[in-house]
């Protein structure tokens, strides 16, 4: 049996934290629960689930092909997946501590799911039935999937609603959707962070720096989360305050997928392929040091002390600036 650990942060005078010697890599898609206690994430194909206070992951899925992409409903009922149990990347929901797994779309085409409606009643993902790629949405009871945009925006991709406006926001972009990997790109179709409002027909564009903006997500009270690439050519961790990208992470290499809790207080994403989950320090702390979650065999009394890596899934909580 495999376990996750997660440790407490340890004082910025120490220099380190515990690890294991055993660790985790190419754990991809990391998303919180509402409350910010879970992180569910993806790894070998199966989704799995573990506190954010430390003890053993839970596997979630065991089916044929990938599950990835999970999100969790702003309700903390469910988790959206896609997922190629029958070879095409369709998407799929099941309840949060697991249970039996519904199939909400059946598409040659790939739905990468992208997020929840605030109502937690429809999954919006994202799918090459239309164009490139273009946004959708699909009620959790099934049915037919709706397109969001009609004749206009052709390279939608993920969507996330604010909770208080209504907007979609979306990056327009296939830089942003199949090359985010190719850094330091500038040029026409660097992405923006974009919104349109299906009530009012309002459409806004919030970010125009020419590198990358994208991978954004939105707390219950409406606070904007994103990575960008404007400080030093990596992908940091960003917020949006009063239409300024305000920089919370300085990582000298970049994050990945970053997606903040409903409740607001904590962030998870990847960094770069290493191991584990590492959680900041709380709002009100000071002078911690980031702990992480690393996956060892049962034997669990293999443990080592070891300088901070540079790269792992973290999760951090928000409201701070903090000099990593």
């Amino acid at each position: 049996m495999r376990y996750f650990f997660l440790f407490l942060c340890l004082p910025l005078c120490s220099g380190f934290v515990f690890s294991q010697k055993n660790e985790l890599f190419f754990a991809t898609h990391p998303s919180l629960t509402p409350d910010g206690r879970t992180v569910i994430f993806s790894l070998e194909g199966d989704l799995w689930k573990v506190s954010t206070t430390g003890g053993p992951a839970t596997r979630l899925t065991a089916m044929q092909g990938d599950e990835l992409y999970p999100h969790v409903s702003p309700d903390g009922r469910w988790i959206a997946f896609t997922g190629a149990q029958y070879g095409s990347q369709d998407v799929y929901v099941m309840p949060v501590d697991g249970g039996e797994i519904r199939q909400l779309t059946v598409h040659e085409a790939f739905d990468h799911v992208d997020s929840w409606s605030w109502d937690s009643r429809f999954v919006y993902f994202t799918s090459n039935r239309y164009n490139r790629q273009s946004g959708y949405k699909v009620a959790i009871d099934g049915g037919t999937p709706q397109r969001l945009f009609g004749n206009y925006f052709n390279t939608v991709h993920t969507v996330v609603e604010h909770p208080n406006t209504g907007e979609l926001f979306f990056n327009e972009t296939w830089e942003s959707k199949f090359a985010a990997n190719r850094k330091r790109y500038k040029g026409a179709y660097n992405p923006d962070i974009q919104s349109y409002n299906p009530r009012s027909g309002e459409f806004k564009v919030y970010t125009d720096w020419e590198g990358k903006d994208l991978w954004y997500s939105i707390d219950r009270q409406g606070k904007i989360y994103f990575a960008s690439d404007k400080a030093n050519g990596e992908y940091n961790l960003c917020e949006l305050r009063r239409g300024k990208t305000v920089e919370l992470t300085k990582f000298p290499t970049s994050i990945k997928n970053p997606q903040v809790s409903a409740n607001g207080e904590k962030v998870v994403f990847e960094k770069t392929t290493n191991s584990g989950c590492m959680t900041l320090p709380p709002a009100k702390a000071q002078n911690c040091m980031p702990s992480f979650l690393t996956m060892a065999h049962s034997n669990a009394n293999r443990i080592s002390r070891s300088k901070v890596p540079s790269n792992a899934l973290m999760c951090r909580p928000t409201g701070k600036n903090w000099p990593w």
